[in-house]
């Protein structure tokens, strides 16, 4: 086979002409300058933590992940990397790597409130209205939630109860109360609960005080009389379906739930 006449290509320069020219597909960022990148004014988030930390990274690094932004007249409004943003302009950064999406107001809003959810500094309150949004707005189920953000749906279904119960939500939205030690309260029926919340802010609980609480109230609970223990265990069941939707149930979760059915409808009936 008579050999090429062409010069080989160095590893090198094979990579310099593949920055340069690259294949349509993987062209998905642009550099941008920063300066022209403007937040989003339905962005929940109140602020932006951690940007010092971030902006080593990205000075060692570099760029791992575009930002994400659409037009918006001459400018550009940012969907998706508020922390990637602040960082590089606190490192003096003129351009950045973006993706260019074309959005309309509702899309680019649902997508910054799930790029948030994704993140573990919100504060509840944060986290509280974006949830509240994509169920109560948007109609979406935990199911969806937990899928779009990489949580399960019981994580998802967890937080909207303690921020639609009226004793948890108030300690948790002011700070007195961390949402992983709400969760472990949930687990207490709501007619009880309020002695115990209030135990926990006044004598600052974590997770692991009030799991502890919460198996102490079980063994007084387990010395109550018969009928009153069931009743209660009724109504915490009670509680924790009655957020639920069909999208939320695993295929046993469902067979289960199908059998309860079957015995409460027997022990309803006259």
């Amino acid at each position: 086979m008579a050999r090429s006449s062409r010069a080989p290509i160095s590893f090198a320069a094979a990579t310099a002409t593949a920055r340069q020219v690259a294949a349509i597909e993987d062209r998905i960022a642009d550099s941008l300058p920063v300066a022209a990148i403007r937040p989003s004014p339905r962005n929940p988030r109140q602020r932006v933590s951690g940007v010092a930390e971030l902006a080593d990274s990205l000075r060692e690094h570099g760029l791992l992940q575009p930002v994400v932004v659409r037009p918006n007249g001459a400018a550009y409004e940012l969907i998706a990397g508020h922390r990637r943003l602040e960082a590089a302009k606190m490192l003096g950064w003129t351009e950045i790597a973006a993706v260019v999406r074309e959005e309309n107001d509702d899309q680019a809003y649902i997508l910054t409130l799930v790029e948030n959810l994704q993140r573990e500094d919100l504060t509840p309150k944060e986290e509280s209205v974006a949830l509240e949004v994509l169920v109560r707005e948007r109609g979406w189920s935990t199911r969806q939630i937990g899928e779009a953000i990489g949580r399960s749906h019981m994580y998802v279904s967890k937080r909207l109860r303690v921020f639609d119960d009226g004793v948890l939500a108030g300690p948790v939205l002011t700070g007195e109360l961390p949402v992983s030690t709400a969760e472990e309260l949930l687990r207490v029926p709501h007619s009880e609960r309020a002695p115990l919340v209030t135990r926990a802010v006044a004598e600052g609980w974590g997770q692991t005080e009030a799991r502890a609480a919460v198996q102490a109230w079980k063994v007084t609970f387990q010395g109550r009389p018969g009928a009153q223990d069931r009743e209660t265990r009724l109504r915490a069941l009670h509680e924790e379906l009655t957020p639920l939707n069909v999208d939320d149930l695993s295929v046993g979760e469902r067979r289960a739930i199908a059998g309860l059915l079957a015995v409460l409808t027997r022990l309803v009936q006259p």
